[in-house]
């Protein structure tokens, strides 16, 4: 990776802004409906201030070696044998985040969009799309998720003609009405839909920029997904009544349905298939690094994309036969998660200062 053109700030922000913005923002409102009602836009912000506290965490890590890539690092720090384990987890993590983002992106798209279409034909062609990504190297795959940053641009366009329906704002108030202990659990849903900044702590050895600038970008990224996120489940709060939000799965798709235009009949289905390209592709990303964690040479590393490809469609076919096996896995991979971007990431750094771990400059 070192011979690829390093990653600028833009890309940067743009890449890692498409990654938190996933597909778990759309069943938001519903999930803070079951907990924190209309304080859920408290634990969306307590939620960003958490993830802004772990990104330093991954920042004070990385700047102590800050052209060793993670999986090198993990073994630079614990030595081989330690470091290997801890690597091993990470690499399950990313192929189980990378089948859960595909489960649940072909699970909305045959809901939604093709409902005559068998489940695992458009998981396949959506898995290709990302496989053919990730064989390229990581610049390539930084330059699409920029082009594709535009449609971010226009989901936030879009949102704005959710202002010509009726609006009640008392649906937010009175603030504070659910109760700390609600606003606390409705964090745990808020923290889960903003996943993807884990990512941080493979891309620091390929950035332009490190030590204050990297953290400024990775800051008004999180700063970016956080006020997105809060504007669309405050929008769907105000426009939705609690009853409707309760029984509907994606509320934030269902508010633009009574919108219809000369030229467009139902925005919603405008709305999310700009929303799903980019989180369809981040699965190119996952399974990017995952093809990365035991060696550095780019043909091998094509061949364990492959091999990778074929493991994550194998795995979705495993755990999509069911709406149960499905549930089951998503808790076994927040248990993973866990682990991965929280401990591994704590221990590390608290090894590197007793240990005195840290790249000396050549």
């Amino acid at each position: 990776m070192s011979a690829v053109e390093p990653i600028t700030k833009s890309q940067l922000f743009l890449l890692l802004i498409q990654l938190q913005i996933g597909f778990g923002i759309l069943y938001l409102p519903n999930a803070l409906q079951q907990s924190a009602k209309s304080d859920g836009w408290i634990s969306i912000i307590l939620a960003g201030c958490t993830v802004q506290l772990v990104i330093v965490l991954y920042w004070l890590l990385l700047r102590r070696f800050p052209s060793l890539p993670y999986f090198e690092l993990t073994k630079k720090i614990l030595g081989t044998h330690l470091g290997y384990i801890f690597n091993v987890i990470t690499y399950i993590y990313l192929i189980l985040t990378s089948t859960y983002i595909l489960i649940a992106s072909s699970k909305l798209v045959k809901n939604v969009l093709l409902t005559m279409t068998p489940h695992w034909a458009i998981s396949f062609l959506l898995l290709a799309m990302c496989i053919y990504l990730c064989s390229s190297n990581l610049q390539i795959i930084v330059r699409v998720f920029t082009v594709l940053s535009v449609a971010i641009i226009f989901i936030i366009v879009l949102s704005f003609f959710s202002f010509l329906l009726p609006m009640e704002g008392r649906n937010l108030t009175p603030v504070g009405n659910s109760g700390l202990s609600n606003i606390i659990k409705g964090l745990k849903d808020s923290l889960l839909a903003l996943y993807g900044f884990e990512i941080i702590l493979f891309l620091y050895s390929s950035a332009k920029y490190k030590g204050k600038a990297f953290l400024k970008v990775i800051t008004f990224s999180n700063i970016f997904v956080v006020a997105t996120t809060v504007y669309l489940t405050v929008i769907a709060f105000v426009i939705l009544n609690p009853t409707m939000i309760n029984q509907l799965k994606l509320p934030i798709v269902y508010m633009f349905r009574p919108l219809h235009f000369t030229m467009i009949d139902r925005l919603d289905l405008v709305f999310l298939p700009l929303w799903i390209i980019p989180v369809v592709m981040s699965i190119a990303v996952y399974i990017y690094f995952a093809s990365h964690w035991k060696t550095t040479t780019p043909k091998k590393n094509n061949y364990f994309v492959y091999i990778n490809g074929a493991l994550v469609y194998v795995l979705f076919l495993l755990a999509s036969k069911s709406d149960q096996s499905f549930e089951l896995y998503g808790k076994y991979l927040n248990i993973i998660s866990y682990v991965v971007m929280f401990m591994i990431p704590f221990i590390l750094l608290l090894a590197s200062y007793i240990l005195k771990k840290k790249e000396h400059p050549s």
